[in-house]
């Protein structure tokens, strides 16, 4: 048995799906007009609630929302390594998200990909019939004081891993972003950390190990797409 995390946005799509609502916006200066009137929020996710409260007043639909997250496209290659992986006796698959359940569960039934996952741990999300607004709520941590007040994948993993199974597993994390960085140092020397190259997860952990202050004691791999992932699995990890 084996464990593969997968970060979302910039892993398994190639685009952060909450800037991708953007182009809801009828206009650019309804966009703009929305942006302005967002109240300031120190967490992320409920600056999106405030986003999709603006498009709700501009008549956005559910099937607005669904067009426009089946217009996402993945991240080159990531298609067959999911279907690489799944493939394999034992693996267990799951998505850890700082973007939301609605967004993430359409891409994944769109692409024929959601089977996959044993589990999604990401925001909550769902269409409010009455208001016919998107509502997003706050997935929460309790642990960390340095990840945001909706998501520690530390946490996550950590509690995952004790729970789920009844000794220890090898833990792949595939992600990109600063957000997996936390979750990236709480992994073991048996585990693997695939950072995307040229995104804020491998900068950071790089520079940490440049300076002396890494914590990393995952191997650690960097990638451009999905083949180089597959290709290095066969290569050292799983057979």
């Amino acid at each position: 048995m084996f464990l593969v995390a997968f970060d979302f946005d910039h892993t398994i799509i190639d685009i952060n799906s909450d800037v991708h609502v953007n182009q809801l916006f009828p206009t650019e200066e309804d966009r703009k007009n929305a942006d302005k009137n967002c109240a300031q929020f120190d967490c992320w996710t409920d600056h999106m609630q405030d986003k999709f409260r603006q498009l709700q007043k501009l008549n956005i639909t559910e099937n607005d929302y669904i067009r426009n997250m089946q217009e996402i496209p993945l991240t080159n290659g990531f298609s067959h390594l999911i279907h690489y992986l799944y493939s394999i006796p034992r693996s267990h698959l799951i998505i850890i998200s700082d973007s939301n359940l609605v967004f993430i569960e359409t891409i994944l039934k769109y692409y024929q990909l959601d089977h996959m996952f044993k589990d999604i741990f990401t925001n909550p999300a769902y269409f409010n019939k009455d208001e016919q607004c998107l509502i997003v709520e706050q997935y929460g941590q309790q642990t960390c004081p340095t990840c945001p007040s909706n998501m520690c994948k530390r946490e996550i993993i950590e509690k995952y891993v004790r729970t789920k199974f009844d000794e220890p597993v090898p833990v792949v994390f595939i992600g990109d972003g600063h957000n997996d960085v936390c979750a990236a140092k709480c992994l073991k020397k048996d585990d693997l950390v695939c950072a995307r190259s040229g995104y804020r997860m491998a900068k950071e952990l790089k520079q940490q190990r440049e300076l002396g202050t890494s914590e990393l004691q995952a191997e650690f791999f960097e990638w451009n797409d999905g083949k180089d992932i597959e290709d290095f699995i066969k290569r050292n990890r799983i057979k």
